[in-house]
């Protein structure tokens, strides 16, 4: 045999160990990006349809306030506008159930929405501003406090479950550097 020949055959070893490390480093790299993706599919688009759903029901409780001081035209407007925009979040949400409670704070957001906006319809219809206000604070103002309520409790289930999961992606990433 050559010394070209013992020479190669000398490296082998550190060939197939250099391959051996390559294929494990990339089989983590591509495990720790799918477990950060993993984060963002699960968990983010709820958070971004609840905050969203909070800013339309923040704007319809601002409309109310609108037809109560006597601006009934822009208030209207805005209560229908802001309308569309909770349900579609909260389209969004219902198909995007991940976490466990979820499902059941989302039939509950449902729920007391369907209730909201029936009591949006009374107060639409009423046209004493007296009236208005007591019904207002009354009905419509603690129904509004119980739909922010329940919206906050599906956020905070998404956000505790992006930092556990984000907990767990660095440590998947402490283990590559055993390697």
């Amino acid at each position: 045999m050559t010394l070209k020949g013992k020479l190669l055959i000398a490296q082998l070893p550190l060939i197939v160990a250099l391959l051996f490390i390559g294929t494990i480093s990339a089989i983590t790299t591509y495990r720790v990006g799918e477990t950060s993706q993993i984060i963002l599919q699960d968990n983010y688009r709820s958070i971004l349809a609840v905050e969203r759903i909070k800013e339309a029901l923040e704007r319809m409780d601002s409309a109310a306030l609108f037809i109560i001081e006597g601006h009934r035209k822009e208030g209207e407007k805005i209560i229908l506008e802001n309308r569309l925009s909770f349900e579609n979040e909260l389209s969004t949400q219902k198909k995007n159930i991940t976490e466990k409670g979820e499902a059941e704070a989302t039939r509950d957001l449902g729920i007391l929405w369907n209730e909201y906006k029936a009591k949006q319809e009374v107060l639409l219809a009423t046209k004493n501003t007296s009236k208005e206000r007591g019904f207002y604070f009354g009905e419509l103002l603690p129904l509004f406090e119980k739909i922010k309520r329940t919206a906050d409790k599906i956020l905070a289930m998404n956000q505790d479950a992006m930092v556990f999961k984000s907990e767990h992606v660095r440590k998947v990433a402490g283990r590559t550097n055993i390697f």
